[in-house]
């Protein structure tokens, strides 16, 4: 989800007590110390590191707020190019991989917001989506990097993580849980496993 602006929640937002966090800043270092040991060295592993960064500062924002700012969004779209191997196949598996999904979620959010919200009726669901606004630059991000099948096994892991904390938030009445955390957990273990994952089976 991106910022709306005027939001009376979100008024206290500031990103320097995200980039100061503690927390934050040891999410960041470990998960760097380890591109460290899987990657070689070069220009490379620098946008590797970078990517990190903003992802963990996109993943404590979004789980804190349920929203983050585009400018990171952006940001991330811009350095993934750099990480992936191939730009032309980042592009190319990046645009087929979200537009995928943009179409999914087009009809579940219509089911959504004219099925369920009736079946239901509950009239919260009216304006519910599937997926938030800044969930698709981070699909994105994981098509162009892992390529299809590695990114649909990133999606698969991030979404068993995310249906755990969504029987969570159910048990505590709380409606939304954010996506962004899991999709950056779900992108980070396939992208440094990916040298020792197989999958012929995926999509043949």
């Amino acid at each position: 989800m991106i910022f709306p602006k005027g939001r009376e929640d979100l008024e206290g937002f500031s990103i320097k007590s995200f980039i100061f966090d503690k927390k934050v800043i040891l999410a960041q270092a470990l998960l760097i110390l380890s591109a460290m040991t899987l990657f070689d060295y070069g220009i490379r592993l620098l946008f590797i590191a970078l990517l990190i960064y903003i992802l963990v500062l996109l993943s404590f924002i979004d789980y804190k707020y349920k929203a983050v700012p585009d400018y990171l969004l952006l940001a991330v779209i811009f350095v993934a190019p750099f990480v992936s191997e191939s730009m032309l196949h980042f592009f190319q598996n990046g645009f087929m991989f979200a537009g995928g999904f943009v179409i999914l979620n087009f009809i579940v959010t219509f089911y959504i917001q004219n099925i369920k919200s009736r079946i239901t009726k509950n009239e919260l669901l009216k304006n519910q989506t599937a997926l938030g606004e800044g969930d698709i630059p981070i699909i994105t991000m994981i098509g162009g990097i892992l390529g299809i099948k590695f990114a649909l096994l990133a999606i698969i892991i991030a979404s068993c993580i995310a249906l755990v904390h969504s029987i969570y938030n159910k048990m505590k009445k709380e409606e939304e849980t954010p996506f962004i955390p899991y999709l950056v957990m779900g992108f980070l273990v396939v992208f440094f496993m990916s040298d020792y994952i197989k999958l012929e089976w995926v999509l043949e």
